[in-house]
């Protein structure tokens, strides 16, 4: 044998399957307990493009990151086939999001909470950023971290259940930025 495993099958002896098996549950388990220590967000980032320069694109979004401050002005779509239900939905959340100046003129930090009940539902900060891309696009970035409710518990169900559908709701939102950005630059240069 000379210090190797044997995984042939004897009398009283697990098999590979069983070994194999067997590994992953503690690899699965060693997992729980790193989200379940862990007390920081959950990483998570959603980049969308806009067909406009970011000469046009700011003001835009500007005028859009103000309609934010009136509560009620924005919501986080959830397609319940990531919850892995067999139908085809999507669950609407009304979200409050606060808005201050970043580090540069392109950048915005967020804090999105759900406007009703905040403690059933994930919280997100991170930061929005306006990048140009070549000399006729732009790119509308965010990146964060959301910490899900009820502690460690919900960061196991996260992890374990609802693997991502924070990032697939913060994705459709900076899309949804992103095509009103697109709306109100085309129609700025036209009046």
């Amino acid at each position: 044998m000379n210090g190797s495993l044997s995984f042939e099958n004897g009398p009283g002896t697990p098999g590979r399957a069983t070994f194999l098996a067997l590994s992953l549950i503690l690899d699965t388990l060693a997992v729980v307990v790193v989200i379940m220590k862990s007390k920081k967000g959950l990483q998570v980032g959603a980049a969308t493009a806009i067909p406009v320069p970011t000469l046009f694109a700011l003001p835009a979004l500007e005028t859009i990151l103000k309609e934010f401050e009136r509560p009620g002005n924005a919501s986080l779509a959830l397609d319940l086939q990531r919850l892995h239900a067999s139908l085809q939905a999507f669950i609407s959340v009304p979200v409050d999001v606060a808005v201050w100046p970043g580090e540069t003129r392109f950048e915005w930090r967020l804090r999105i909470r759900a406007a009703s009940s905040p403690r059933l539902y994930p919280a997100f900060e991170g930061v929005l950023t306006l990048m140009p891309v070549g000399g006729s696009g732009s790119q509308l970035q965010l990146d964060g971290a959301y910490v899900p409710p009820f502690g460690a518990a919900g960061r196991t169900v996260d992890f374990t259940f609802l693997h991502g559908a924070a990032h697939t709701s913060l994705q459709r939102f900076v899309r949804e930025i992103g095509n009103r950005a697109l709306t109100l630059s085309r129609w700025s240069r036209l009046a």
